[in-house]
């Protein structure tokens, strides 16, 4: 196998600044060939993918494998041998054709790298009907990169589109396909595109610092002035004069942004004030002599520059010299008379109450959860429609610590949302057919009422503290809800609170279940109580008559006076938020789509559930046609099979 360096970083000249840059080395650089000073013919980047597959590793990455076939196309003299890779595989063996112009306008994607940014006016083609950056065709084995003294740095392919695991690059941190720089040392991966971009060194930026930064690749132990942090993985940037560090990436931080942990702008600030400051968003110290955002009209909020700058936490936009915008407040109802109100979500007038007896079948509309106790409004004309008070006083438009775009709240019909009538909150995970808050940014973000109402410091009935939203997406991932013992290590969906005096954990699925509930057969209100407590009681549920199987995990309703217990989705319905009267769609296909109308159970005799063969026992009954189910894991299991 041809070990022999492709290229090398020198440096250059580009419109006057000098840069480092990965340049080609020519046949005459190399000493194992001779000739002119051509460069050399190089692989299809799939053909050496294809080889790379072949081989069995001990390592599990989620489909990535290290590339062993070099890039330069081999070429055999009299009396040579050839490679034995190259008799590995069939596709891809000619060398790749350097265009200098785009020849047709449907040339936009990188084949080895995925990325979409653009070709360039050079780019090489195969014979297989694929297109590549150059720097990608280059791409060596290994590469030792300025930037990045302390990292060896392997070049590894993801042919798989749908990968297990997320990989980001360190650099950029967009996600990571096809072929990429991996350090297993460090468990990071650069991707080709921030591998071979130049390096300048030397860089003006007078706002950040009034000196000429000079790049500095020995970062082992240099606390950016910018971040605070030190990390051996970011190119820095230095000034002499001034013991001035910086990250490269720091360089172009934002002055002025808006967050969504906090309802003003927050700004850049060089150093703090003396004092003991703690960030806003990860309930950390902040160290006073290096930057961090602050509030100008709040003197008690600071936050880490790069907590702030999170993609969960900052729209990403720079508001500096930006004029700020009043905000209008539009009202979710008009007052029409002393406690009789115009709602949006309603077109007749609903009138202020006050809950004296419970009523099993009296729903709020936009949580979707029985009127327990306390104020409510129904509807003046007797149709059934009731809201809480704080639900009906719902702000239209809100900002919310989990998503740095506004929100605005609407109702759900049955053909919303694709046509499936329902939606998925993206904090608790659960199908709601309830009022909504959402926006339309990025890949769109929805929050169910009883979620959006969750706010720091969170007080939580079922623990001593305030809990805060305090953990960093890596965090969060792994931490485990101490109440349905859930993590995210398969899927990142749950979002968490923390408490930052104590290592509670609570994901919004559990944290939004009532704490106090009412069961129509026993006059006290039941609490919500941990699984592990299960012990103080009868153990079996007054609803389904089985034993609390899961007790230890998911928690349960209780009353201490009358020692009643019930599971969880018995009081309350597995699918607690999908309301009567709604009809919505489920797992629809190409060959047929499942239409569920939404029926209360308050009949005599309960029906036979058509998935599970048992009596319906929860508050609704989803009928497709004549056919009853008891929750949608029923009717899924039902139409699987």
């Amino acid at each position: 196998m041809n070990s022999d360096p492709v290229g090398e970083f020198r440096e250059i000249e580009i419109h006057g600044a000098p840069v480092i840059i990965y340049t080609l080395l020519t046949r005459k650089d190399r000493p194992s060939e001779s000739g002119g000073d051509d460069l050399p013919l190089f692989l299809c980047p799939f053909f050496r993918s294809t080889v790379a597959k072949l081989k069995p590793y001990e390592e599990d990455l989620d489909h990535c494998f290290p590339l062993v076939v070099p890039p330069q196309f081999p070429l055999i003299k009299d009396g040579q041998q050839q490679p034995e890779y190259m008799l590995q595989s069939d596709s891809c063996k000619l060398p790749l054709r350097l265009l200098k112009y785009k020849t047709t306008n449907n040339v936009s994607t990188c084949s080895a790298c995925l990325s979409d940014d653009e070709l360039g006016k050079s780019y090489y083609s195969c014979a297989c009907g694929n297109h590549f950056h150059k720097e990608c065709v280059w791409s060596p084995l290994e590469l030792k990169h300025p930037s990045y003294p302390s990292l060896s740095l392997q070049l590894y392919s993801s042919p798989e589109m749908s990968l297990k695991k997320e990989f980001r690059c360190f650099c950029c941190q967009t996600v990571v396909f096809g072929m990429s720089y991996y350090s297993p040392t460090y468990n990071v991966h650069l991707n080709l595109f921030c591998a071979f971009k130049p390096i300048p060194i030397d860089i003006n930026h007078p706002k950040r610092h009034p000196h000429l930064l000079t790049f500095f690749p020995k970062q082992t132990s240099l606390v950016c002035d910018v971040c605070g942090v030190i990390n051996v993985l970011f190119p820095t940037y230095v000034c002499v004069r001034c013991i001035f560090v910086v990250h490269r990436d720091c360089i172009d931080f934002p002055f002025v942004i808006k967050i969504s942990r906090h309802h003003h702008r927050i700004s850049f600030t060089p150093s703090l004030p003396s004092g003991k400051w703690s960030c806003g968003i990860c309930r950390q110290k902040v160290n006073n002599d290096c930057g961090a955002y602050s509030c100008n009209k709040c003197d008690d909020y600071v936050f880490h520059s790069r907590c702030a700058l999170r993609r969960d936490v900052w729209d990403g936009k720079e508001l500096d010299g930006v004029p700020e915008e009043p905000e209008i407040v539009v009202e979710p109802f008009q007052r029409i008379a002393d406690g009789v109100v115009l709602h949006f979500s309603h077109d007749h007038h609903l009138k202020l109450e006050i809950s004296k007896v419970y009523d099993d079948n009296k729903l709020c509309q936009g949580c979707v959860l029985p009127i327990y106790e306390g104020s409510y409004y129904s509807c003046t004309d007797n149709c059934d429609f009731n809201l809480h008070e704080a639900c009906a006083n719902a702000p239209c438009k809100k900002h919310h610590a989990l998503n740095p775009y506004p929100l605005t709240l609407k109702v759900v019909s049955s053909n919303e949302f694709n046509g499936l009538g329902h939606f998925k909150c993206d904090a608790c995970r659960r199908k709601s057919c309830g009022f909504i808050y959402e926006n339309h940014a990025g890949r769109g973000f929805k929050l169910d009422l009883r979620c959006a109402s969750v706010s720091e410091p969170f007080e939580y009935q079922g623990h001593e503290h305030p809990l805060f939203l305090a953990l960093k997406p890596e965090e969060e991932k792994s931490a485990i809800c101490q109440i349905c013992q859930r993590s995210n290590e398969k899927s990142f969906y749950y979002k968490k609170l923390n408490c930052i005096e104590c290592d509670f954990v609570i994901c919004f699925k559990c944290a939004t279940l009532p704490y106090k509930a009412k069961y129509q057969h026993d006059k006290h209100f039941l609490t919500f109580q941990k699984g592990k407590e299960e012990s103080n009681h009868s153990g079996w549920c007054e609803v389904c008559e089985n034993f609390l199987e899961y007790s230890g995990k998911g928690g349960f309703y209780a009353c201490d006076d009358c020692c009643t217990t019930l599971h969880v989705d018995c009081l309350l319905g597995e699918n607690m938020y999908l309301k009567s009267g709604h009809t919505i769609t489920h797992r629809r296909s190409r060959l047929r789509a499942h239409y569920l109308h939404i029926v209360r159970n308050n009949t005599f005799s309960r029906p036979y559930c058509r998935g599970c063969w048992q009596r319906c026992p929860q508050k609704v009954v989803f009928k497709e046609a004549d056919f009853p189910y008891c929750a949608l894991s029923c009717h899924k299991r039902q139409i699987n099979m």
